[in-house]
């Protein structure tokens, strides 16, 4: 959970941010600076979730208005709907931050928003994971008869599932607690042991495990278009690299939000006294794993150039189509001339 409190029952802990437990007893950092600080948040949230259901709007319309889609297309579909659940709920944390962490939404939205919160974790790195291994599949194994978009459906289908069911234990522990007179929403766990497993349990499934299949499978789709760059067509070479840079562009942008929230997750279990710095680069680390739904589909619409066709192309049809409209022939008794009825989508 990204922007709720964690609580142990054993331990006095500070009203900050995500899923691990922090020390509140250190007096060596200003509480006023680290309350003015936080108060940047709720501002920065606003911007992100604002800016980032346009952008997914934006690429899932692109995706779900092509009349032929391809099975990077499905991948990249679920990504956005996705991000856009979770920035749905996002209001709710901001209004949390606003309110100094006073939760009035009662305890069912206390676990929904949580529960989409940590899924949205899982689910975008299973679908980046399963997004690498496809374009192994595509590149290296270009007549596989499993790549369709039918057996690409189910695929995502598994990866929701997946991680609903690992949000089972944030189903457990996240509830409503009241703390100094105020309800918080939190994940409310018995111990620092409790917190312990929490973070590697979170850690292992959600960065370190996906993070080797991404890194094993990309490795060897790199060597095979290396090494076979010489020996293929050129239009087969082109799609190649496009589809390729496309795909490292989402994985590597996956890692640089994601990297040091997780970081600085595990480094958090061996801190007693958290300074002034580590709190702040504990609340930018979330910040910025945050920042991941809204810049992953602005990256997609800037620099993949088959959304941004698609986008104006649908634009152009659309114009094109009130034009014609007006001066439309009939050239018998049942058809009249239309644009451009055989369009089709370009290929990630």
């Amino acid at each position: 959970m990204n922007n709720s409190e964690i609580y142990c029952k054993t331990e006095e802990l500070s009203n900050l941010t995500n899923s691990s437990c922090l020390n509140s007893t250190d007096s060596s950092y200003s509480i006023i600076d680290v309350a003015s600080f936080m108060h940047i948040f709720p501002s920065v949230y606003g911007i992100l979730c604002s800016v980032g259901v346009i952008a997914n709007s934006l690429v899932i319309y692109a995706v779900a208005t092509c009349k032929k889609k391809m099975v990077s297309d499905i991948y990249v579909l679920n990504l956005a709907i996705a991000d856009l659940l979770f920035l749905l709920v996002m209001p709710f944390n901001i209004h949390q931050l606003v309110r100094d962490r006073q939760w009035v939404f009662g305890n069912f939205m206390c676990k929904a928003v949580v529960v989409v919160d940590v899924s949205n974790q899982f689910t975008t790195v299973g679908i980046v994971t399963v997004l690498c291994i496809d374009r192994y599949i595509a590149i290296v194994h270009p007549t596989s008869e499993k790549r369709t978009i039918q057996w690409t459906i189910i695929i995502n289908v598994m990866v929701w599932v997946g991680s609903f069911l690992l949000t089972v234990p944030v189903m457990i522990y996240a509830k409503v607690v009241s703390r100094k007179h105020v309800e918080v929403c939190m994940m409310y766990l018995d111990g620092p042991q409790d917190m312990y497993w929490y973070t590697l349990y979170q850690s292992t499934l959600g960065f370190i495990v996906p993070l080797i299949i991404i890194s094993t499978f990309y490795s060897l789709t790199l060597y095979h278009v290396f090494r076979s760059i010489r020996r293929v067509k050129r239009k087969q070479s082109v799609w190649a690299k496009r589809a390729t840079k496309t795909v490292l562009m989402v994985i590597a942008l996956f890692l640089v939000c994601w990297s040091p929230y997780h970081v600085i997750q595990v480094i958090n279990l061996s801190i007693q006294q958290p300074t002034n710095a580590f709190i702040y680069a504990y609340n930018i680390s979330i910040c910025l794993s945050y920042s991941h739904s809204c810049i992953n589909p602005l990256m997609l619409l800037i620099f993949a150039q088959n959304y941004r066709e698609r986008l104006c192309r649908r634009k152009e049809l659309r114009s094109s189509q009130t034009t014609t409209s007006k001066t439309t022939v009939k050239t018998d008794a049942g058809s009249s001339a239309s644009p451009d009825t055989n369009y089709r989508c370009t290929v990630i």
